[in-house]
């Protein structure tokens, strides 16, 4: 079972109010919405492999932080659980700003795919932008994010109950 009051289990909910705010999701989970967020510590290949199952029996693409241990602070990677006819891709994403008036997109490392949450909070891919305009559009994003991480906390703080924080894999978690 997770215990909510250590671990900085509090801390990565906020993260992850803050990435869906910044992303476009109201503070109640639509009832729509196709992509679940998750946090998980010093990730591996079979709570990978159970986070890709779920992701492909519930019909919804995951968004997942990964930390290096229990006692980490900082996102190490955050990987996108992408649903395909075949399966699931599993992407390592970052963070892109595109406009100041929209939402935050997510784009692989790699720069060559890039996706967007639709008006019915459903994931979709979009084109890429250009690789010149790529380092501003990801600071710029970063600082959106970290305005909205100062926004979560104290008062502020809005938890959804769609938030799911993995302990030891996809069998024992708690929302």
């Amino acid at each position: 079972m997770t215990n909510t009051t250590d671990r900085g289990v509090q801390h990565r909910k906020q993260r992850m109010a803050a990435l869906r705010k910044c992303m476009g999701f109201p503070h109640v989970a639509p009832l729509t919405a196709g992509l679940n967020f998750a946090a998980v510590d010093a990730q591996n290949e079979e709570i990978l492999v159970g986070i890709a199952k779920k992701a492909i029996l519930d019909r919804c693409d995951t968004l997942l932080h990964c930390y290096e241990s229990v006692s980490a602070y900082d996102v190490d990677q955050t990987i996108l659980v992408y649903r395909t006819p075949a399966g699931a891709d599993l992407f390592e994403v970052e963070m892109v700003e595109r406009s100041k008036s929209k939402p935050l997109e997510l784009i692989t490392t790699d720069g060559k795919r890039c996706f967007t949450i639709d008006r019915r909070f459903q994931l979709i891919e979009t084109k890429a932008p250009p690789a010149a305009k790529l380092t501003k559009a990801l600071r710029a994003a970063e600082r959106r994010y970290e305005a909205a991480l100062e926004g979560e906390t104290g008062k502020n703080a809005t938890w959804d109950p769609q938030v799911v924080i993995f302990q030891t894999g996809p069998d024992s978690m708690a929302a």
